[in-house]
């Protein structure tokens, strides 16, 4: 007959058993997905070399500092209506088609570039010299893009009121 048990052994792990099993499973992890952290390492050293690890660094280590002076800035006059109109010029920005908003912005610069030209003669013209440059192709489509946003202003306006 057999005999009665009389005692349970526990196999109790000793902590270098404990390293070596948790290293093996490390080392399993790393063969099964080596690509990918040999390129998370490539992004990691890359940001490293950027400076960013150090700021993010930094930022944690002084994140109670970082969030007062956010609240403090949060907390002064007019915050609120800067970001209000933050958020107004951000949707304003996304409703324009970026092809006419380009075309808009290079006849601005190209109207500054003139307009601050050193080298250009800038005597104010007298009333006929006015007159007689309305007839230039390039102030006719000045002046008609002007009125077409007259025109499109005024029924945005009237739209809101």
């Amino acid at each position: 007959m057999a005999t009665a048990i009389t005692g349970i052994e526990k196999k109790i792990a000793s902590e270098v058993d404990e390293e070596k099993q948790s290293i093996e499973e490390l080392l399993q992890a790393a063969r099964r997905h080596k690509e990918p952290l040999l390129a998370f390492l490539d992004i990691l050293s890359e940001m490293h070399q950027f400076g960013l690890l150090e700021a993010a660094q930094a930022l944690l280590k002084n994140k109670k500092q970082i969030v007062l002076i956010g609240l403090d800035q949060m907390n002064k006059p007019g915050a609120h209506r800067i970001i209000k109109n933050g958020m107004g010029a951000v949707e304003f920005l996304a409703s324009i088609e970026p092809a006419k908003l380009q075309t808009l912005l290079n006849g601005v610069s190209k109207g500054v570039e003139l307009a601050a030209d050193p080298d250009r003669d800038h005597k104010q013209p007298g009333i006929w010299a006015m007159a007689k440059s309305l007839r230039q192709p390039e102030m006719l489509a000045s002046l008609s893009m002007m009125m077409n946003f007259l025109k499109g202003m005024g029924q945005g306006l009237r739209k809101t009121h």
